[in-house]
């Protein structure tokens, strides 16, 4: 099985129209027959597109007419002074010195990041790579692969996920009974504290800006809590699909993925949160599931997504009451549980 793995670096201003790569990518994804190559375009770029496309991943194909459709390109990497890949590749990863170039079709240098270094060290290597605009700015994307066979589970690892307001529930599950168990979230302080400051601040200066009062500074303070904000919930599913991953190798467990997102997204309205607050809970959540199952992949972890009750009694299959404080009773055995243990108490089921 071949895993793989992505990581955007951001490039200084580089020499070429990037917008226009992107247009020329999609048509290629959709008339190749036609090998459209205006004479003011690298023929690099034109070779990536129609000769060695058959070797690259162009990702998801592009549903509309207008999409940014990032350049593939294939990359050469130089280690230990020996040479491997495709000699004219646009994209030059030096691992010796640790420097990356962008050349022939662009120009631009950057350091290799650490990233590059650890997939290298688990047995992957970057095959290709892609070119495009992140967020208006040029950057590249580098691709990882290795190929890895899933090992023979001795254990598992039901997770449940929910919004992080309720958090991911976890369980290790050995021998028919439950070893460990756990809850993990990120600081919803935090992150509450620092959503309001944006939002105040931003309808001070909108309040000022509309009487004719300058207040750049609201604006920039406004941006700094947004910026602080965006990274906390960026790195924070990253550590945890690593955590969640570390256990599953260090147990050999198959994982089981719980992902009940619209119920979850209900519950946080339904307990009076705002939509956009929700919407900013729930986007660190899919991040969460999607960072989790790319890693599982990497690793050879062998995982599925289930559904696992959290309404329904597991001893007796009836519909559970629900009691203040997200507590679940069953009105024929009596089984009183957290609502969110109710799906660990499901896995245990399975084994």
């Amino acid at each position: 099985m071949i895993a793989r793995r992505a990581l955007v670096v951001e490039l200084p201003s580089v020499d070429c129209d990037i917008l226009r790569l992107q247009a020329l990518t999609n048509l290629a994804y959709r008339y190749k027959e036609l090998k459209i190559c205006p004479d003011d375009i690298p023929r690099t770029a034109c070779t990536m597109l129609y000769k060695r496309s058959f070797n690259l991943e162009f990702g998801t194909k592009p549903k509309r007419w207008f999409a940014r459709q990032w350049l593939p390109m294939t990359v050469l990497r130089i280690q230990n002074g020996a040479r491997r890949g495709d000699s004219g590749a646009p994209l030059l990863l030096d691992l010796d010195r640790g420097v990356m170039k962008l050349r022939y079709i662009c120009h631009a240098e950057v350091p290799i990041p650490r990233w590059v270094y650890d997939r290298i060290r688990e047995g992957g290597d970057i095959v290709f790579a892609m070119l495009g605009l992140k967020d208006g700015v040029p950057a590249v994307m580098l691709v990882a692969e290795r190929s890895v066979e899933p090992y023979e589970p001795e254990s598992l690892l039901p997770v449940d996920v929910n919004s992080w307001k309720h958090g991911i529930v976890w369980a290790l599950i050995k021998g028919g009974r439950i070893v460990s168990e756990g809850r993990e979230r990120p600081d919803l302080r935090f992150i509450d504290n620092l959503y309001r400051k944006s939002v105040g601040l931003e309808e001070l200066h909108g309040r000022l800006v509309r009487i004719g009062v300058s207040c750049d500074h609201l604006d920039a303070e406004a941006q700094h809590a947004r910026s602080k904000l965006h990274r906390y919930l960026r790195d924070y599913p990253q550590w945890l699909a690593s955590k969640i991953v570390r256990k599953a190798l260090k147990h050999k467990s198959k994982v089981v993925v719980d992902r009940a997102l619209e119920e979850s997204w209900r519950d946080l309205l339904e307990e009076g949160l705002s939509r956009s607050e929700a919407k900013i809970q729930m986007a660190g959540v899919r991040r969460f599931i999607k960072l989790l199952e790319t890693q599982l992949k990497w690793h050879g972890v062998p995982y599925e997504f289930k559904r696992l009750p959290s309404r329904v009694c597991p001893n007796c299959e009836v519909e559970m009451e629900e009691l203040p404080g997200r507590r679940m009773k069953c009105p024929r055995c009596g089984l009183e549980e957290d609502r969110d243990r109710i799906p660990i108490l499901w896995a245990l089921k399975l084994t």
